[in-house]
């Protein structure tokens, strides 16, 4: 079974943008990943019995909130959120005659329509 540091390394493989040099990073994504699973299982843990959700207020739910911006900020570091990988690769240059692609199809549409009314 493939770590979950291979996971990512063939997600940044397949979108282009992997350097070895990016293994560190990974690496730190991966652990934090695991931090916030254990931090979330021993704030689980607290829940009251008989309570539906353990308490939002604890200390320990803090800490899942800053790890879950650091994850994120990790992720957007790495490239692997929409708008980090958009900023990345910059976005698509438009095609210089797209404008008048529309325009043409347009003119040839009312080309069309007026040909089967003067034929109709």
């Amino acid at each position: 079974m493939a770590s979950k540091e291979d996971k990512y390394i063939e997600q940044l493989e397949a979108l282009g943008i992997w350097d070895a040099a990016f293994y560190p990073a990974v690496h730190q994504l991966c652990t934090q990943e695991r931090e916030l699973s254990r931090v979330q299982k021993a704030w689980k843990a607290t829940q009251p019995e008989g309570e539906k959700h353990p308490d939002f207020a604890h200390e320990l739910y803090g800490v899942i909130i800053q790890l879950r911006r650091d994850i994120r900020a990790s992720r957007d570091e790495l490239g692997l959120t929409p708008k980090a990988l958009k900023r990345l690769k910059g976005a698509a240059p438009a095609s210089p005659d797209a404008p008048q692609q529309g325009i043409i199809s347009r003119l040839d549409e009312i080309k069309r329509r007026v040909e089967a009314y003067d034929h109709g």
